[in-house]
């Protein structure tokens, strides 16, 4: 849910183009931001394009349209990339050789013209405030997401065993290490609000058995 600033991506850039110049390479920056129109607040998410020439833009519909079944999105190459021609003819081979996950040409007609919609963030952040307020009461660690519809909270114990203990509770959620990062548990709250109110009694049980509460 972190959502990554100007200053950030322009400290980014420079570092990249440092290191290019010293190991005499080219540096590409694939950036995949399936998630960028749910941000919450003033929270905005910059376009990468400024920060770094050599930048590859893929995205999907399934997140801000929530249609992930259709699997419908875009690549794009940044214009002041001098390989983006190249770049542009290996993608689109790339597509051709996997062609079964293309979108039916319909869809592709419809999702042109939905490129300023997305869902209603302000359910999804209603959901975030939800469940952030009840956790945090019960003396859960979470980092306030800035966008996306997830919750990283800090495990008590090791992630995969607070993990199984909440599952016993008939609570799922991922173990942090699965996305590099023990010690962590992921939530994932775009699912309706009678599943998040009856979360709750189960991460309640786990908080006081490990003294959280």
């Amino acid at each position: 849910g972190v959502v990554y600033d100007e200053n950030t991506w322009s400290k980014l850039g420079k570092v990249i183009q440092a290191r290019e110049a010293d190991l005499d390479t080219r540096i590409f920056v694939l950036n995949d931001e399936p998630y960028r129109k749910l941000t919450y607040g003033d929270k905005k998410c910059p376009y990468v394009y400024g920060y770094h020439p050599r930048t590859i833009t893929v995205t999907s519909h399934s997140k801000d349209l929530s249609i992930p079944g259709e699997r419908i999105g875009y690549v794009a190459v940044n214009p002041a990339c001098n390989e983006g021609g190249e770049l542009g003819m290996a993608i689109g081979f790339c597509n051709r050789a996997i062609g079964n996950v293309n979108a039916p040409a319909l869809m592709q007609r419809v999702i042109s013209k939905l490129q300023r919609t997305s869902i209603n963030i302000g359910a999804y952040q209603k959901k975030r405030d939800f469940l952030y307020n009840n956790l945090t009461e019960m003396g859960y660690s979470i980092p306030m997401p800035s966008g996306a519809f997830y919750m990283f909270p800090k495990s008590p114990i090791d992630d995969l065993k607070f993990v199984s203990e909440l599952k016993d509770q008939l609570v799922l959620t991922v173990p942090g290490i699965a996305f590099g990062t023990a010690g962590y548990f992921r939530i994932a709250y775009c699912v309706e609000d009678w599943v998040l109110e009856g979360s709750l009694p189960g991460f309640k049980a786990v908080a006081q058995k490990y003294g959280l509460c």
